[in-house]
């Protein structure tokens, strides 16, 4: 059967059945309240008694675990002919964790996980908005005629900016998706069995206009304004706006946006843009960053059997906070009735005379009508209950089934076991059980750096034909500039990711080790002229650096001759100084 290519009413039809499917599976009617929960601006924490917030302890504690590590990416080559492109390629994407930002993006869309059940990151190329390459420089005229990699759509024909991210141009990017800003059709399960995708994009009008990616802009009108688009974020997209334009209902502003819906088309590995309301596409062409499936990948904490969209962990956590607010309450009830209370006589002691008793001033002497009997029946204290241990335990009771949620003990969150001694074997059996679980989510990241890289790695491949430079090991292990071309590069290769526990670099850590390489280098016989510069370069201290204008520091425990010279050395020239022979 020969393929139907789908209208636009059509696609609009396609958005609202994935919306549906997004609505019922991904209980996203709570996404607002959850995320209120998590800032404290729900309504339930609006009243003068603060309780604990289990959905910021919870959170925060499982994106310390998971994102805090530094990843690096080592590559193995698949085929005999990729094996010299190795060093290279993996020198440049461990420069693109850097470059992209990767691990900010991965812990934004951990977040987005956490809070709304699904993390989205999109890979794109050289625009915020769409690599086209009928805009390559490559391809203009005068030109070389063939695709470079590298557009001007950043800016307008009077090369005025009309994209305001961090996006270089002819330069891959990655960028966290929020779940409401993305649509897959009814029923999947996976985004790598996904026959499309939409990812929600809202630009200023004037942008869109003079955007040379998009056509048919003549009679596009605004649909939203800024307070529009902030509080669709708080708001479930339903049936009645599909195919409406009427979005404006704030009283801020007036509607200088359009809300546009990017469609990758794996049928017929096309990028369709349309405008709800607009009968005809902004974009309709070729799509190529399609050339390793979608340009998206997606990951979930929550096990899924069937379904893309899942229950998220917050919503688990509402009942738990819910509890908490409850106990929290009650025991500053508690609290406030259980402060120092008398019972007195009122004809017994008069009311100037019992400000005077319950006065903080030292030798008070308040008067009492002896005539009424004992003194002791004239004025009772209240007993005060003191704490209320149930409530106490009621609360641990809830805070340990949150931690349950995701895997957590007590020390995880920072905290100290409050029962006693636990033996060896008994922690190690805890221990172990929680790192499965949390073993388990830190595969699920690894799958999707190894999915970002080799997506990242095959726009590369595609589009870099010009000529790159990156510093990477040499053969003979030593640093060095290499030149390459990117699509030289394409081949098969496997992806492993590490994480890595980096502290954070200090400039006496870096002393530190400086000196310590410094021995070890000066005992295997370095060029001294190269350890004089790499160690006052680490020191960054003028004074330090004057000292190599006579001899260089020598290593520690170095053999000498009669001479006091270091024995089995080698010659070399200190900036300034001397030559002088550093000990193996």
């Amino acid at each position: 059967m020969a393929f139907k290519e789908l209208k636009v009413d059509d696609w609009e039809l396609e958005l609202q059945e994935g919306l549906d499917f997004r609505r019922q599976y991904g209980r996203e009617s709570a996404w607002s309240e959850l995320e209120a929960w998590f800032y404290n601006r729900h309504q339930s924490q609006m009243a003068q008694t603060v309780s604990p917030n289990i959905f910021l302890s919870t959170g925060d504690a499982l994106l310390s675990e998971l994102t805090v590590p530094s990843p690096y990416i080592s590559v193995r080559a698949n085929k005999l002919a990729a094996v010299e492109n190795v060093r290279i390629l993996e020198a440049l994407d461990n420069q693109f964790l850097a470059d992209l930002d990767i691990p900010h993006e991965i812990e934004m869309s951990c977040f987005h996980a956490f809070l709304w059940g699904r993390g989205i990151l999109k890979v794109g190329y050289d625009s915020e908005f769409g690599y086209d390459p009928k805009l390559d420089i490559g391809l203009a005229p005068n030109s070389v005629g063939e695709l470079v990699g590298l557009t001007g759509s950043q800016y307008d024909n009077r090369l005025r900016k009309i994209e305001f991210g961090d996006v270089r141009p002819g330069y891959p990017w990655v960028k966290a998706v929020a779940p409401h800003d993305f649509v897959v059709p009814w029923g999947l399960d996976e985004i790598k069995n996904a026959p499309w995708c939409a990812h929600r994009v809202v630009r200023h009008i004037e942008d869109v206009r003079a955007d040379g990616k998009y056509e048919n802009t003549k009679r596009l009108i605004p649909s939203m304004s800024l307070e529009d688009f902030t509080r669709s974020y708080e708001r479930v997209r339903h049936p009645h706006r599909i195919g409406s334009q009427v979005w404006n209902t704030s009283t801020k502003g007036k509607p200088e946006y359009v809300e546009l819906w990017e469609i990758h088309d794996r049928r017929s590995g096309k990028i369709k843009v349309i405008s709800l309301g607009h009968d005809k596409f902004l974009r309709n062409e070729e799509d190529a960053l399609q050339v390793d499936g979608l340009p998206f990948v997606s990951f979930t904490f929550v096990p899924s059997s069937r379904n893309f969209w899942v229950t998220p962990d917050t919503h688990y956590l509402r009942h738990i906070q819910a509890e908490l607010q409850d106990i929290s309450l009650q025991r500053a009830k508690q609290r406030r009735i259980s402060c120092l209370k008398f019972l007195y006589d009122a004809e017994s002691i008069p009311e100037a005379e019992l400000q005077k008793a319950l006065s903080s001033e030292v030798g008070i002497a308040v008067s009492v009508n002896g005539d009424r009997g004992p003194i002791r029946d004239q004025i009772q204290m209240l007993n005060n209950p003191g704490a209320n241990l149930p409530l106490i335990q009621e609360e641990e009771a809830a805070r340990r089934n949150g931690r349950e949620m995701v895997g957590f003990s007590r020390n995880q969150f920072g905290e100290f076991e409050s029962a006693g001694r636990r033996t060896a074997t008994e922690a190690g059996i805890v221990e172990d059980a929680s790192q499965r679980r949390m073993t388990r989510r830190q595969l699920a990241l690894a799958t999707t750096y190894r999915d970002l890289f080799k997506k990242i790695n095959a726009t590369v491949f595609s589009l870099w034909s010009g000529v790159q430079v990156i510093q990477a090991l040499g053969e003979d292990g030593i640093p060095s500039w290499e030149y390459f071309v990117g699509t030289k590069l394409r081949g098969d290769y496997h992806y492993d990711i590490s994480f890595n526990a980096k502290p954070m670099e200090s400039l006496s850590s870096r002393r530190r080790e400086a000196l310590q390489l410094f021995q070890v280098a000066a005992q295997m016989g370095a060029d001294p002229q190269v350890l004089a510069k790499y160690l006052s370069s680490a020191f960054n201290d003028p004074e330090f650096s004057t000292l190599f204008g006579g001899v260089p520091p020598q290593p520690v425990g170095g053999q000498t001759d009669e001479s006091g010279q270091p024995v089995q050395g080698m010659q070399g020239n200190v900036p300034g100084g001397q030559g002088l022979r550093v000990a193996q």
